[in-house]
Order: structure tokens, then sequence, then C-alpha cells
């Protein structure tokens, strides 16, 4: 009887709490219920600043009305202004984090809090919880917290929510939950996918479930040592977006007109690229003091700008310390292999390049005068270095060592050479014949590479039949120079805006063959002198593209704190120049005031209903020529 009265106990205890779970429980609120105070969104409209050239100028963006006519503000950036513009909601449509309302939890909460490291790894559109130290508050035009950045100690990742943002600041410890994500800005995506770029790495659409209000270090645990060197060598394809690296690098701040630009640069002072503003440089006024000098760097490849070009890491400082570098514990003897000596060569040639070598190198930044270079050929049938000149003379592999000496101490790599010389026999179309070509049909072209296009990544390809603009990859023009012979593959195209005018050009080159050399550039094809007059007056009824006109004109230099142009004038009637502002025409500042003679090509990348001038070169007294050089490495 006992035994049977236990166990009806049992039972009646079981049921009892079967009842007890399936009733809900009203005195507890969801984590989805959380709301936290939200901004407007605003959406912005800027352009973009992009790294400095070799010659130290400044390039800007391929974007309407960059004829000189008008000038965008420099120093912005294309921003996340909207979470329209995230790469995981193509709609355009404002989603939660920075939209008037509350902040609204991930449909599908995480199980359970994640370290940095398996965020960053998670799949776009996954649920994540990550706890972490803000390092970094990021702001958006008008010095609006947009975003941060969260350590741990296996990583770090982007934090994109302006309500989060404006609610922390660095040195607390947060724990966030919010949706995995890759940013890119919509107008970029398809040159994105081109290169294989994938985005930010970043969190989004994110809730604040705790703060504690203390100040902390972040950790360096999950922080790699490395160079800006092998930042900007990473290929846009591997996932280096919002992760922390350690470098030992030079600051430098650049004014501009109504902006600052500031560069993170490696110890050879030119290797490097510029820190993304969404605030004409404002938002990293705190770097100023660190203005020329060489410091322990604590960044983040944030993004990659993304054009037709290629792509370019762009740099968020997250901290900087002058520790009082010491120019001596430089290893000059390796610095100079790794930063003159290697990156003189190619890994494949198709010809002679006939490429003189650098045999001596000074710095003054590392204080430094003197360091030797030398080279040797493990297989002299294939190349040489004779002197200080690099031959290729036969098809196959070749290993050249390179070795530099400075002080008593030597260093050296080895770089393996791919040679194949391509015998001379074929013939191939003209320029004449691409320009004949239908838009849209594939052409192979043979020719002397021109001088640079401007606000384009490319050149002008020259032949005794014709001229034709020709857009490329950064990664194309640092194998080619003004003089060599090519033999091109590309698209015929025209650059039109929906009307039936518009640019000229060959699209997407590559190089199939280079036979260097330092060759003149052919004028047979070159139309003669013109006026400025009679330039301004060329009708786009007519594609004078690919026409290149000697002309007589005075250099014309508009700057003011906005903006600056530059023009050819005869005092009375200006020729505008296809640019996005002066910068891009260092080079022919020089002559500003001056009457020169000039090569001038029309050009209307923009479909506009005049014609703008691209210069090719001046030619001086002696009948040299001063370059047009921009793209050139």
């Amino acid at each position: 009887m006992k035994k049977l009265l236990s166990l009806l106990l049992c039972v009646l205890l079981m049921v009892s709490m079967l009842a007890a779970c399936g009733k809900k429980d009203d005195s507890k609120k969801d984590d989805t219920t959380k709301t936290t105070a939200s901004n407007a969104t605003t959406t912005t409209t800027t352009v973009t600043v992009t790294p400095d050239n070799t010659d130290g100028t400044t390039t800007g963006t391929e974007t309407e009305g960059t004829d000189g006519t008008t000038s965008a503000t420099e120093g912005t950036d294309a921003t996340q202004s909207t979470q329209g513009t995230q790469g995981t909601n193509p709609t355009n449509k404002p989603t939660t984090g920075t939209t008037d309302g509350p902040t609204i939890c991930p449909t599908a909460p995480p199980k359970d809090k994640d370290t940095i490291a398996n965020a960053r790894a998670a799949k776009a559109g996954d649920a994540v919880e990550v706890t972490g130290v803000v390092a970094r508050i990021t702001y958006a035009f008008g010095m609006k917290p947009a975003g941060l950045m969260l350590v741990d100690d296996s990583g770090s990742i982007y934090v994109y929510d302006s309500n989060i943002a404006s609610q922390v600041k660095v040195g607390n410890t947060i724990t966030i939950k919010g949706t995995k994500a890759f940013w890119i800005l919509d107008t970029e995506m398809n040159n994105a996918q081109k290169f294989g770029y994938k985005g930010c790495n970043q969190i989004e659409k994110a809730t604040l479930l705790s703060n504690d209000g203390k100040t902390s270090a972040f950790s360096t645990k999950g922080i790699t040592s490395t160079t800006v060197k092998e930042i900007m060598d990473t290929p846009a394809s591997q996932d280096i977006t919002s992760k922390i690296y350690k470098v030992t690098a030079l600051v430098k701040k650049a004014p501009g007109n109504g902006f600052t630009n500031y560069y993170i640069n490696d110890l050879d002072g030119k290797t490097g690229s510029y820190v993304y503003t969404q605030c004409n440089g404002s938002d990293f006024s705190w770097l100023d003091k660190f203005d020329g000098k060489i410091c322990t760097v604590y960044l983040t490849a944030l993004n990659a700008k993304s054009s037709s070009s290629g792509c370019v890491w762009r740099f968020l400082p997250i901290d900087v310390k002058d520790e009082g570098f010491d120019v001596s514990s430089v290893n000059v003897a390796e610095h100079v292999v790794k930063y003159y000596g290697i990156p003189q060569f190619l890994t494949s040639y198709t010809g002679d390049p006939a490429l003189e070598l650098i045999t001596s190198v000074d710095s003054d930044l590392l204080q430094f005068k003197g360091a030797k270079l030398t080279y040797a050929s493990n297989d002299t049938k294939v190349a040489t270095v004779s002197g200080n000149v690099l031959h290729c003379l036969s098809t196959g592999k070749v290993t050249i060592t390179v070795t530099g000496s400075y002080s008593g101490k030597t260093y050296s790599e080895k770089i393996t050479l791919n040679v194949t010389i391509n015998k001379p026999a074929e013939t191939y179309p003209t320029v004449a014949d691409a320009i004949a070509a239908k838009v849209g049909d594939k052409v192979t072209v043979k020719g002397i590479v021109g001088p640079s296009l401007v606000n384009k990544t490319g050149f002008y390809i020259i032949d005794k039949s014709g001229v034709i603009a020709v857009e490329t990859t950064a990664a194309v023009m640092e194998t080619i120079e003004i003089g060599h012979e090519v033999v091109i593959e590309a698209t015929r195209g025209l650059n039109t805006k929906d009307k039936d005018y518009g640019q000229t050009c060959l699209k997407e080159a590559t190089i199939k063959v280079n036979n260097y050399g330092s060759h003149a550039y052919p004028t047979d094809a070159f139309k003669g002198d013109i006026t400025v007059k009679d330039f301004y007056a060329l009708s786009i009824n007519t594609d004078y593209t690919t026409h290149v006109y000697t002309m007589k004109a005075t250099v014309k230099l508009e700057e003011t704190a906005y903006y600056t142009n530059i023009m050819l004038t005869d005092g009375s009637t200006d020729v505008r120049l296809y640019c996005s502002s002066a910068s891009q025409y260092n080079w022919l500042k020089a002559f500003a005031g001056k009457e020169v003679t000039v090569e001038i090509a029309p050009c209307n990348w923009n479909s506009k209903n005049y014609y703008t001038g691209c210069v090719l070169s001046v030619i001086n007294e002696d009948g040299s020529k001063t370059y047009n050089q921009l793209n050139f490495n």
C-alpha cells in the first residue's frame, strides 16, 4: 500500500511540473524587447580621397562633374551613411540600428556568447554575441558616432551601429549581439567581385546587452605584428578587414583645400595608404602630434576602395604611440633588399626589359647613405645582370639573388623569374583596327605605351595608324612604362551615359606581350595644330576622342579653399582639363602662367555636351617632351 501511495505521489508531482513548464511566465521579458535611443539616419553624398601618387599628388575619383567645372569637397569618402548601403541589404531600405525607433535584435538570437575570432569566421547573416573592449569609435559626416572597433583576446571586428557607438566610450567592456555582415558600397560591388573582395568583416543591426562603464586597455593577444608593406601586398581576396595589426610606420599629415589627408606609410616613406575618413579628416586630428614621426601604430585595413583598376586597402588607426623610434635599430641591408631591390622585378617577362637596377640607396628618413645592392643570376643563358642592367635572353626559369650591404652587414633574398622570349613573326591588328571595331568586340592591338590617362587608370596606346585611350588595372600599370612596345587584349568600349556620344576607349586591357624598349611613340596619326578657340568649338556630334592635337596655350591654375582647377587659355577662351582636381596635374603646375606647346587629346568620359582635354605632354623648346606620367609607377 505504501508503495502504491508513493507511486501516486510521484505521478502527481510529474503532472504538476509539466503544467508549470507549459505556463507562460509574464514576469520575464525577452531580450528582444530591449531598446536603445536611436539616432536619425543622415544620408550623405561625399567624394573619395584617394592615396598619394608616386609624385606626391592626390588623385580623385571617377565621378560625374570631374572635368574641372566644379570640384566637390575632397578628403571625405563614401560612407555607410545608411544601412541601405550594406552589402547584405541590396534593397537600399533602412534597417535597424540607424533608423528612428528601437534597435532590434536579430530574429534568430545566438545560442551562446562567442569569441570575436569565431564571429569573424561566421557567415553573413549569422547571429553572433560577443564581448570585448571598445578600442576606437568611428565617425560619420558631422562627427556623429557611426561605429566602433571591438577587441578581445582572440581578435577584433568592426561594429557598425551608430546607436551603440553613441552610448559607449573607448575602454568600455561591452557585450553585444547582432548580425554578421560584409559591407561593400553598392556602387563598388561589381568591381569588388571582380577582384575577389568580400567587404568589411563587421557586425551590424546590433543590440547593446551590457557595458561595464570602466576604462580598460584593449587586449593585444590577438594582434599580429607586421609591416605596412606586407598589409598593402595582401590580395584583396584575403579577409583582413577589421583585423588589427601592429606596425612601425611613418605618420603623415597632408592638408588640402577644405580637408586634411592622413597617411600611414612604411619606413621607405612611400609604401602605404590613406586613413579612411568620413569627416574631411577632422575625425583624425588627434594624429597631428605624430605628423612626420615614426611611431608604433595599431591599425586595421577597415575596407578596400574598389574601382575598375583594383582594390586599395584603407586604414583606420586604432592607437599610435611615439616611442622615440631609434633609426639605428633598422637592419639597413635587409631594408634596401625588401623595399628597393626585390620590388624592381616582375615574376615574368615576355621579352628583354633591359631593366636598369638600383645599386645604391640613401634615406633621409632612416638617416643612412650609400647602402649597396648587387645582383647575381643562376643561369646566364636565360638572364644576366650586366653591370646594373637586367637582360632576359631566352625562355626559361632563372633565379636572381639580390644582396644588400651596409656597415659591414649583408642580407640576401632570391626571386625566380619566368622568361618567355616571343618570336616577332606574328602580325597584330593596328590601333586603327581597334578604333574601327564594334563596341563590345574583343580586340588585340600592338602599339607603343603612351602617356597616362587622367582620372582613369590607364594610358594611351599609339602606333602610326592612330591613338586610343586604354583602361586597365593598377597592377597592369606597374608592369609598363611609357615607350614600351606591347601587345594588349581588351574590349572595345564607349564610355557613355545613355547618350549617342562619349569616350571611345579600350576597356579591361591586359598585356599579352611586352617587348619593352624605350620607343618614342609615333605621331604620324596626330592631327596637327589647333587653337584654343577651335578646340573649345569642337562639336560633340563628331567623335574626336581618338585625336591628338598640338596646341599653344598658357597654363591657368585656379586654387581656392574648396577646389582647384587647371586649364589652358589663350587669354579669352579656356579649355578645361579633365580631372577631379588640379593635383592630378601637379607635373603641369611648373608651367603655370607660362605659354607652352602641348600635345592634347579631347576627352568626354562623362558624355558632356562639350569636350575637355587630356594633356599628353609639354613639348619643350629643345624638342624634348615632359610627359604626363600620372598612372605610371
